[in-house]
């Protein structure tokens, strides 16, 4: 069995081109693919034939039983290219079991010349920069840090603006943290350059706060409608993952090639 693990679009891509590879391979030939995903909603983006997908976080220790119960023989980490945690935590489970173990992580996107932009090594330094910088911060860097944020004390009295998925419990999450229902910008990207600048503008907003997620996660729009509204972008860096030893691909095409040519998944023959 091949496990992948997903919280991209392009590693639901990926997971999705690998089935229908599996699938078209002789029957006693076929490897069976399990994808894990984090949230209910991911699980419906990646529903696909011949693919097994559960929801769940897991610790070290949950991905080692999971290898030896179901007969895992690679780990395929197509994990969020921030979630540098759930990438090592993969790779020592896969240490200890002795099986494979293959990242993809997308490509950053090229950081444009610009004199209001400003790096942060993490959510808790990007709250205190935007604090020093603005007074309506617009977050685009999701859920998951929302608390820190919504908690600085450099924001007190500050204007959050918190671009968030349109699901229940992330809803249920804001409204925790006792943010009001007109600041809780509840809608699923990416999102178009137009799109950016118009919230920019309808919100006022005087600082961005974002994630270089890479091309497909928008942030080539996001930069370029914060320089032309001319406001402050805060882009908290990526954390490297320390893996050593192991294939890494930045790219689509040479991971499904790798797994051509390792692991049989050939390409289906194109119909005429």
């Amino acid at each position: 069995m091949i496990w992948i693990i997903s919280g991209t679009q392009d590693g639901r891509e990926i997971g999705a081109e690998l089935a229908d590879r599996a699938m078209a391979m002789p029957e006693g030939q076929r490897h069976d693919i399990l994808m894990t995903v984090v949230s209910q909603y991911g699980k419906v983006l990646a529903a696909h034939k011949g693919l097994d997908i559960e929801v769940g976080r897991f610790r070290k220790e949950d991905m080692v039983r999971v290898i030896r119960e179901k007969g895992v023989t690679l780990i395929l980490d197509c994990s969020h290219p921030y979630a540098a945690i759930v990438s090592e935590t993969a790779y020592d489970a896969c240490k200890e079991t002795g099986i494979d173990y293959v990242r993809y992580e997308r490509a950053e996107y090229p950081l444009p010349a610009y004199d209001k932009l400003y790096h942060a090594k993490d959510e808790f330094e990007a709250a205190d920069l935007a604090g020093k910088l603005g007074n309506s911060i617009l977050l685009t860097t999701g859920s998951k840090t929302l608390a820190t944020f919504v908690h600085a004390p450099a924001l007190q009295g500050k204007t959050i603006w918190a671009r968030v998925l349109p699901v229940s419990n992330v809803i249920k999450m804001c409204e925790d943290l006792g943010m009001k229902a007109k600041n809780i910008l509840a809608i699923q990207g990416p999102f178009s350059y137009e799109m950016n600048l118009a919230m920019i503008k309808d919100y006022k907003a005087d600082v961005m706060v974002t994630k270089n997620s890479g091309l497909i996660g928008g942030s080539d729009t996001k930069l370029k409608a914060a320089m032309d509204a001319g406001i402050s972008v805060i882009v908290i860096d990526k954390p490297k993952a320390k893996l050593t030893g192991v294939p890494v691909f930045d790219n689509t095409k040479d991971v499904l090639d790798y797994m051509e040519e390792h692991y049989g998944f050939h390409k289906k023959p194109e119909s005429h």
